[in-house]
């Protein structure tokens, strides 16, 4: 069997072994894409499959689109890096006399201090959408009484809000909307003319639809969505075209035509600038990417996750390679396609890998309640096919909250912390909830 038979075989059991509803994974080696396939369905309410034309929300993977935007206009002179945001958003506003100090490059790097979207906040940031153009300057001008996380440059703090924020920024500095000046700037350039930034705008027929664990998968009630939050969540592309864009930024970086940018720009892109401390892919954040290594070699990457989706794009430069991985629903299973797919990259075998214990008690949960969920756990837990980590339920309790069961989800963390007495995250929501509740 060759490596491309075996990543067939490996990623269907994952999606029935995870119960994965649709997942599109895409490689690219030497300029060219080696394989593009679809596994499952769009949606569990059509059954309709996927295929590697089949468009999928990218999540977080956008930010790298708008990092790209940015440094163009650094190229061209109209934005410099360590700048102050304020100088090119001066009706800006935080309740918090460090915001001066914050220059583009933190923000970028995720090392600006500004704060973040909470879960609940964003929960109902998407269910309420606004479509019209002016909706991210009202979200803007809504932050005035926010305060700051730390000090800017002081530390990596992930900012979704930060990211919308230079959405605001490209659509003043370049006089067009964002969806605009990116769809012509940076997708077309890359061959990706059908991605687009709204759900809206995309051909419904070949929407993968976000799923969500309740603990019985479904299709999310809501399709989420702000205009606001489009730089920070909501590019929409499929396999085939994350795969031209793989490319283009390969040929950019050697040096080649076309390229989105500089080779010089895209070093300065992929050069460390903070810590993360997660390897293999998680180690560093630079300016819009996050950088690693896997077995030896240098990995830009990004992913995304959220709502109902979870995916990955990564390029490995020494190699010429890169892999996409898009899935339409919520859980840690990503880590296990993507190193089965950059496995191939490397000639190396594909693995299906241990099984989070999220999704056996998740069915137990769904099946028989928190009481059937603790037997299951007490069955498992000393199973060799299945991973026990303190953050996987905590998955499935945000997902419960986003449909708005409560008190499940506050069973399952009381459960969590029997696994794992001392996790703060989840005593931190367990107390939250309790508070809600009360």
């Amino acid at each position: 069997m060759n490596l491309y038979n075996q990543l067939d075989a490996v990623l269907a059991e994952i999606v029935t072994r995870w119960g994965i509803p649709g997942l599109g994974v895409g490689l690219v080696e030497n300029g060219e894409i080696t394989y593009a396939r679809g596994f499952g369905v769009q949606s569990l309410a059509t059954g309709d499959p996927v295929t590697p034309d089949s468009l999928f929300c990218i999540a977080s993977i956008t930010k790298i689109f708008v990092a790209t935007a940015i440094m163009q206009l650094v190229e061209q002179g109209r934005l410099e890096l360590d700048a102050s945001l304020l100088r090119y958003l001066p009706d800006f506003r935080l309740d918090d006399a460090r915001l001066p100090r914050v220059t583009l490059r933190q923000v970028l790097s995720h090392t600006s201090g500004l704060p973040d979207i909470d879960e609940a906040e964003y929960d109902e940031l998407v269910a309420n959408p606004e479509y019209d153009e002016c909706a991210p300057e009202r979200w803007m001008r809504s932050l005035a009484s926010r305060q700051m996380i730390a000090e800017p440059g002081e530390r990596f703090a992930y900012s979704n809000l930060a990211y919308d924020l230079l959405g605001v920024l490209i659509a003043r500095v370049t006089g067009q909307t964002f969806e605009d000046y990116l769809s012509a700037n940076v997708l077309r350039p890359a061959g990706m003319p059908a991605s687009a930034f709204s759900h809206l705008a995309v051909p419904p027929e070949r929407l993968a639809v976000p799923h969500l664990r309740t603990p019985t998968m479904i299709v999310n009630p809501i399709y989420p969505y702000h205009r606001a939050d489009v730089p920070a969540s909501f590019l929409h592309s499929f396999v085939l075209e994350m795969c031209n864009f793989a490319i283009t930024n390969l040929k950019g970086a050697a040096g080649g035509s076309p390229g989105l940018l500089s080779p010089d720009t895209y070093e300065k892109m992929w050069t460390p600038v903070v810590d993360r401390g997660s390897p293999p892919f998680y180690e560093h954040h630079s300016l819009g990417w996050v950088n690693g290594h896997y077995e030896g070699f240098k990995t830009v990457s990004h992913g995304g996750g959220g709502f109902g989706w979870t995916d990955f794009f990564t390029i490995l430069p020494e190699r010429n390679a890169a892999a996409v991985i898009l899935c339409n629903e919520e859980s840690s299973a990503r880590s296990r396609t993507l190193r089965a797919a950059v496995n191939v990259l490397l000639g190396l075998q594909s693995e299906v890998g241990t099984i989070s214990w999220m999704i056996p008690v998740g069915q137990a949960l769904a099946e028989g309640g928190i009481q059937a969920a603790r037997a299951c756990y007490a069955e498992i837990k000393n199973d060799p096919a299945y991973f026990f980590e303190e953050d996987e339920l905590v998955s499935l309790v945000y997902q419960l909250q986003s449909v708005q069961k409560f008190d499940l989800a506050v069973q399952v963390l009381e459960l969590n912390l029997e696994v794992f007495p001392n996790h703060e995250e989840s005593l931190r929501m367990l107390a939250a909830l309790k508070k809600g509740s009360s």
